[in-house]
């Protein structure tokens, strides 16, 4: 069969990629083998637009977050399908420095739309603060693993998904792109942390993060606040939490490990005047990059061959804008950002 475009992959970065083209009304196929432990699929989804202790605006927050609203607005609608909430944050100060950090960041008028009162947790008495704590405003949460499953439920109902992993080997280039039983003018790699075996882009400078996270049950607990306190606390439901996530650097297996259920734990005693009870872990690998910007290129040799990768932990704020973005360009023929390129690293 022929078709306009192949994808690879099912994450967040395929799954826009394929909801744009369906919207351009672009013949595609997605190939993609279900990994329910994907780190896509087992993703907090927080998009959140300051990160770190001192504060930093998210890259080009101040575009892609309107734009992912309106994205997920409308998916939920197309999908029929809950899973997108704006949702302030607490962050918990562990000192009076992060606290002043906040008043000054406050005082910056590109940062005034994102950060919010500075509160005591009076309403939380399970929750340790011997500090004040700041709102984080215009934050959101994507449930990521129901967006994933409903939209790959529409792309199976629709016949545009193959389930089964790509073999490079099958694959054939010329003038257009052979796969089995089936060609494409364009093809698009979007594998996540596996785009460290592709042979079109070989040596690609990722600084993979494995990351882990608990299921916890906490009967004393009754929020519905997302909380961060160098780790997040995130009500799932029935007294039920997420907490996470572990970064590691060293460790490329998707298994749980001591190490990361320590590292966990301890720093939720931290948070915590009650007991818990750990109900799952679960590991996966963040495609994370060394400057911390995604890959959107177009290779080298074969022009209509691209690579949309390394969204790492913001996968659910950049996908939905650079997603359009990259499919704007093809279709249109426009340059691609040099902020994006694999050039940069040259």
């Amino acid at each position: 069969m022929k078709y306009d475009f192949i994808i690879v992959g099912q994450g967040i970065a395929g799954s826009m990629l394929a909801w744009f083209l369906w919207k351009q009304n672009q013949r595609f196929l997605v190939i993609d083998e279900w990994n329910p432990n994907s780190s896509s699929n087992i993703a907090a989804g927080i998009i959140n637009p300051v990160t770190g202790r001192k504060l930093v605006k998210t890259w080009r927050i101040d575009e892609v977050l309107p734009f992912a609203l309106q994205t997920y607005t409308e998916l939920e609608k197309f999908l029929n399908t809950s899973f997108f909430t704006q949702q302030d944050l607490y962050k918990i100060f562990t000192s009076d420095d992060d606290e002043q950090i906040w008043k000054n960041r406050k005082n910056d008028t590109e940062y005034q739309n994102y950060l919010g009162k500075i509160v005591e947790l009076q309403d939380e008495p399970e929750i340790i603060s011997t500090h004040k704590v700041g709102i984080i405003k215009n934050a959101c949460r994507v449930l990521l693993p129901v967006f994933i499953k409903a939209f790959r439920q529409f792309l199976e109902s629709n016949e545009k998904i193959i389930n089964e992993k790509f073999e490079f080997d099958e694959l054939k280039m010329n003038e257009q792109f052979y796969y089995k039983n089936y060609s494409a003018k364009h093809i698009i790699f979007c594998e996540g942390y596996q785009a460290i075996n592709n042979p079109l882009f070989p040596n690609l400078p990722f600084t993979l993060a494995k990351g882990e996270q608990l299921l916890v049950e906490i009967p004393k607990l009754n929020t519905s606040k997302i909380i961060n306190r160098n780790i997040y606390l995130i009500p799932e439901n029935k007294n039920r939490y997420f907490v996470g996530a572990t970064y590691l650097w060293n460790d490329m297996s998707v298994d749980v490990t001591q190490e990361g259920r320590n590292e966990l734990t301890d720093k939720l005693k931290k948070m915590l005047r009650c007991d818990f009870k750990i109900i799952e872990e679960r590991a996966a690998i963040r495609p994370t990059t060394k400057d911390r910007r995604p890959f959107i290129a177009q290779h080298s040799k074969y022009s209509n061959a691209y690579i949309f990768n390394g969204m790492g932990t913001k996968g659910a704020s950049l996908s939905p804008f650079f997603a359009h973005f990259l499919v704007d360009a093809i279709l249109n023929k426009k340059p691609l950002l040099k902020e994006t390129d694999l050039n940069r690293f040259t």
